[in-house]
């Protein structure tokens, strides 16, 4: 029990430090330090729970966490695939416009659901845009149908 106690412990620290190392830095553009980083107060501080991934709807296997996406001001994302923890950075381009590091997962090996995990992650590396109508958020490629489709869930 020790000994998968301390793995873990050891997998989550390399993860954490993978992830400060993969956190790309601002390009110096000459513009004032106090310019605020474009954020999109639609889009961010919300948990976005996932319930649809290239048209098909997202179920919660058992044992598992629901998958979701939280989006910070600060440029980071984090969440759960179900299985495993995702996190990283992303920024916003032009209006509507959206791109994500490929970040970093724990790697847990879960009995279900790791399909609907990996589509998840390679949502997150294709996505280009994103729409937010009301409470919905919507994650495309291109012009493409949506890759995902994710419903803010609040606190009640």
């Amino acid at each position: 029990m020790k000994r998968i106690i301390i793995s873990t412990a050891s997998a989550m620290i390399c993860l954490l430090l993978v992830a400060a190392c993969n956190t790309p830095k601002p390009a110096s553009t000459g513009a004032s330090s106090t310019e605020a980083k474009k954020t999109d107060p639609e889009l961010v501080e919300k948990y976005w729970k996932l319930v649809e991934l290239y048209g098909n709807p997202v179920t919660v296997e058992e044992n598992q966490k629901e998958a979701h996406l939280i989006l910070k001001s600060d440029g980071t994302y984090n969440g759960s695939a179900g299985c495993n923890t995702l996190l990283g950075s992303y920024s916003l381009g032009a209006p509507g416009r959206i791109s994500f590091s490929e970040g970093a997962t724990t790697l847990k090996m879960c009995l279900k659901g790791m399909e609907t995990e990996e589509k998840f992650k390679q949502v997150i590396k294709m996505a280009d845009s994103y729409l937010v109508k009301q409470d919905t958020l919507l994650l495309h490629r291109a012009r493409m149908a949506p890759l995902a489709r994710f419903v803010a869930v609040y606190m009640k």
